[in-house]
């Protein structure tokens, strides 16, 4: 390995570049030609030549590192040895990766026994140990920094397979692939251990995803895919449960070989439709998205969603588009475990905003005499800081649809986020030409975004200046009365309308939300709409007919949701003999 002092660089380190390499280039025979490939901004360096890495040391106190003293576990016992070869897995697979065998307390047994140790290794530092015993129980050292295990195997590399446990890289790397890292957690995806290994990740070409053949691990594999890209991710489908299962049976490079690609949106072949198509015949119209609080029985049979569209919104101000879309959206993530990002500039300041996230939440009134109790608001506020992120352009600068959509992105890959709020379209600057061109620009590249990552697009537009009524009301306003451009219209896949009534001597007011337009017919009703009725002091809406209100729900939305955690390992009846 190359400690990272060693490299020399003319000029600043910063960028990427490319220079000697101290472990190799003094013994070329040319010597001055530059082998060593450094990234300065990610801090990791590798030589095409000799094949030694390097990664910078990352100087944070938040973690704790495990004793460094691996080496006094190397020595397998022939009980461990034995089963191990049993798994088709060599002492040669075992020294390469650093396993080793140690006694150890295990939480879930309540006792010390023995354990194969899966060592976690970023550069020559060791991180985190996860320990796994006969009868798989598994534990990893405490407050570690939680990675993809086998980081140091990708560095340099443009592929990379990513399998669900330390087992299934071992039984990869004994095949012969031996640039395959895998979660830490199995088939519970976590955002932390993205975070923590994005800078390795960042420069991976091509994914290979191969996780277990169960139910959870084609959901892993789909979380995967979103998170890095389905444009740059294909999969494998093991013909047992894993990797190591197919190992076993003497079957992996068969099915390594028969790597699948997953259908990007708008780039598929008719053979690609087939099971697909074959489904929809036999299992009717696909599933569609929509809440499952009972305040929006009725409002689903004219209105419901899927992943890969833009729903615009539109209203005269002050209607209360905004306060409904969040009622709407943080149902959604309740009721569908999804995370969501909201750019919200008009709602600044951002502790002011989350008080009013927090008040849906709970049902009750962030201030104020009835107000919400202490732990209430800590709970609301775990829940949305677990599903919830706030989107703002740093150092008071402009925002961009270019930063936007850039930002988007990265929390994707960070977040899995799968909902995008963007309140409101005239909060961004337009590109430079043309103000029809600008728009209709932008709103090509939000349904592009969409389509292409598979997520939820909610864009809050506000109409053109209405003329009042003679009867001293405004008419709801449609999606061409959106400032700028009927591309509003034309190019989004759904449209809302939000039209509050006010109250009056002959009504207590309601806010009525109608369907301007759905992609699929069904997916609800194009001009139907439903009423609902708001109560102030919890910010949340109730079914409302002919301005009578139903009762309202103040049961909080936090109330089933678990949150992220690093330690999901859960005991399995597998007893082995160690």
């Amino acid at each position: 390995m190359i400690v990272w002092d060693d490299i020399q660089i003319k000029g600043e380190r910063k960028g990427e570049k490319k220079t000697l390499c101290p472990n190799c280039s003094h013994t070329r025979k040319k010597k001055t030609d530059p082998c060593l490939s450094v990234n300065f901004d990610k801090g990791v360096a590798n030589c095409f030549n000799c094949g030694d890495f390097s990664v910078r040391e990352e100087k944070n106190k938040s973690f704790d590192l495990p004793q460094q003293n691996f080496q006094d576990y190397t020595s397998i016992s022939v009980k461990m040895s034995d089963w191990l070869k049993k798994r088709k897995i060599s002492l040669k697979t075992v020294n390469e990766l650093y396993v080793t065998e140690e006694m150890y307390f295990q939480p879930q047994l309540d006792k010390t026994v023995n354990n194969l140790v899966f060592n976690y290794f970023e550069g020559e530092k060791l991180i985190n140990k996860k320990y796994r015993s006969g009868g798989k129980a598994f534990t990893q050292s405490k407050n570690a920094k939680t990675t993809f295990y086998n980081l140091n195997a990708i560095i340099g590399k443009k592929e990379c397979y990513i399998v669900e446990g330390e087992m299934d890289v071992l039984a990869m790397h004994e095949a012969g692939y031996k640039n395959t890292i895998s979660v830490p957690n199995g088939a519970n995806d976590n955002d932390k251990y993205w975070k923590h290994s994005e800078r390795y990740l960042k420069s991976i070409e091509k994914f290979i995803i191969a996780t277990d053949n169960d139910e959870k691990g084609i959901k892993l594999r789909e979380d995967i895919a979103h998170r890095l890209g389905r444009f740059r991710c294909s999969f494998i489908e093991w013909v047992n449960k894993d990797a190591n299962g197919d190992l076993i049976a003497g079957i992996i490079h068969e099915s390594i070989k028969s790597v699948k690609a997953f259908p990007v949106k708008g780039v598929v072949t008719m053979e690609d439709l087939k099971d697909d198509y074959l489904a929809l015949y036999d299992q009717g119209i696909p599933q569609t998205i929509k809440p499952k609080d009972k305040s929006f029985t009725e409002f689903n049979k004219i209105f419901s969603l899927l992943t890969g569209q833009l729903t615009i919104v539109t209203g005269i101000p002050s209607h209360g588009k905004s306060t409904w879309l969040e009622w709407y959206v943080l149902n959604l993530i309740k009721d569908y475990s999804f995370k969501a990002s909201f750019f919200s500039p008009e709602h600044s300041p951002m502790e002011l905003h989350k008080s009013n996230f927090a008040q849906k939440v709970v049902g009750k009134s962030f201030f104020g005499t009835e107000r919400m109790t202490k732990t209430e608001a800590i709970k609301a506020s775990e829940f949305i800081n677990n599903k919830l992120v706030m989107m703002s352009p740093e150092g008071g600068e402009s925002p961009t649809w270019d930063w936007l959509l850039g930002s988007m992105q990265e929390q994707i890959f960070g977040n899995g986020t799968k909902i995008f709020v963007i309140d409101a379209f005239n909060k961004l600057l337009l590109p430079k030409g043309n103000r029809l061109e600008q728009i209709n620009e932008v709103l090509t590249r939000l349904t592009a975004f969409s389509q292409s990552n598979d997520v939820l697009v909610f864009l809050v537009a506000h109409p053109t200046k209405m003329q009042l009524q003679d009867d001293g009301t405004y008419r709801e306003p449609t999606l061409y009365d959106v400032s700028g451009s009927s591309d509003f219209r034309n190019q989004t896949h759904n449209g809302l309308c939000v039209h509050r009534t006010f109250k009056s001597e002959n009504t207590d007011g309601y806010t009525t939300i109608r369907n301007l337009k759905t992609k699929f017919s069904f997916q609800g009703e194009i001009g139907a709409s439903e009423d609902f009725a708001y109560n102030i002091k919890s910010g949340r809406y109730s079914r409302c007919v002919q301005g009578m209100a139903y009762p309202f729900d103040n049961t909080p939305l936090y109330g089933e949701e678990k949150k992220d955690s690093d330690n999901l390992f859960t005991t399995i009846n597998e007893t082995a003999p160690f």
